[in-house]
């Protein structure tokens, strides 16, 4: 009996690899509390409170290094966590108003949107310092970055657009049209679609990267702000603000096939990496949800702290 489990353990590592190796950590913004509170996704439980700047919002766990980067738009900077020592080890000052925050799948450059200076700038993981800067539209907001780290996509609220950087020559290389005021940015596991919440127009507009158009758009609960792919189940999760909801989007069928009550105006989201849960930052009553893909229900709610924003890429290793 003992060698069948160790057969089936090891079957199990070779299948899921570092999900099973080690704890994964939701590392979740709090604005009105100006810190970062980890949750553990084992026993669903707060294990650190972690000061940081003023009001957080954005967050980026790094995917191959012990590293959180926050944006903090009050006092206009972003705070660096060790996730190991579970404690920031610098504050960069950055524009007027970061907000949308990414790192690169290399973990060697984090971008920053500034909703105020109208600009990605860009830090240098290796110095922790601001190396460059790139000019982009209006109110920019969420910002994801390409599988293959050489595309970088920019939604910009105040200009109805997402453009598409080429992050080596820093420059824009297509500005496409979506709809009203978009904001969250995620895009697909194979770099071949990317996703756009729009706030004001209450839908998800989906685009082809390699034509650099919308193949489609999806209508959602009202104010939805930030997205989620679930891969295998080839969904997506988003939340509406106003609604108080999770739409779920088929993307075979291109439309909205489930809604999920959650916590009051949901905010940030994202997928635990056994794809198994969606984590879902409720901003106004200072709560996590925890959605079961499989049956698409709420299976748990977590207290965090006041204003639980987590805008962007929040899981994370310990």
């Amino acid at each position: 009996m003992t060698y069948i489990r160790q057969l089936i353990h090891i079957y199990a590592l070779l299948c899921y690899g570092p999900a099973l190796q080690a704890d994964t950590f939701a590392y979740i913004t709090n604005q009105g509390a100006d810190n970062v509170v980890v949750l553990d996704t084992t026993t669903y439980r707060k294990v650190a409170t972690i000061p940081v700047g003023h009001r957080p919002a954005g967050i980026a766990v790094s995917p191959n290094d012990a590293r959180a980067y926050v944006t903090n738009p009050e006092s206009k900077d972003i705070s660096i966590i060790d996730t190991r020592k579970r404690a920031v080890i610098k504050n960069v000052a950055v524009g007027d108003g970061p907000v949308g925050i990414a790192v690169n799948h290399a973990g060697t450059l984090v971008f920053v949107a500034d909703w105020y200076k109208n600009a990605i700038f860009i830090l240098d993981t290796t110095i922790l310092e601001i190396t460059d800067s790139i000019p982009v539209g209006r109110s920019p907001s969420g910002i994801a970055v390409a599988p293959d780290d050489k595309h970088l996509y920019v939604a910009n609220r105040d200009d109805d657009n997402l453009m598409v950087i080429d992050v080596a020559e820093r420059k824009i290389l297509s500005t496409i049209p979506v709809g009203k005021a978009p904001f969250g940015v995620t895009v697909s596991a194979q770099g071949d679609q990317v996703y756009v919440a729009n706030v004001q127009s209450s839908d998800v507009s989906i685009i082809d990267t390699q034509r650099r158009i919308v193949v489609a758009t999806v209508r959602v609960g009202s104010f939805p702000y930030a997205i989620a792919e679930d891969r295998h189940g080839k969904r997506l999760y988003v939340t509406n603000q106003h609604d108080n909801t999770v739409s779920v989007i088929d993307l075979g069928s291109g439309t909205t096939v489930h809604t999920i009550e959650v916590g009051e105006y949901p905010e940030g989201i994202d997928k635990h990496p056994t794809e198994s849960q969606v984590y879902v930052a409720n901003w106004f009553d200072d709560k996590v949800s925890v959605i079961d893909t499989g049956s698409m229900t709420v299976v748990r709610e977590i207290e965090t702290d006041s204003g639980s924003r987590a805008f962007g890429k929040f899981f994370g290793p310990d």
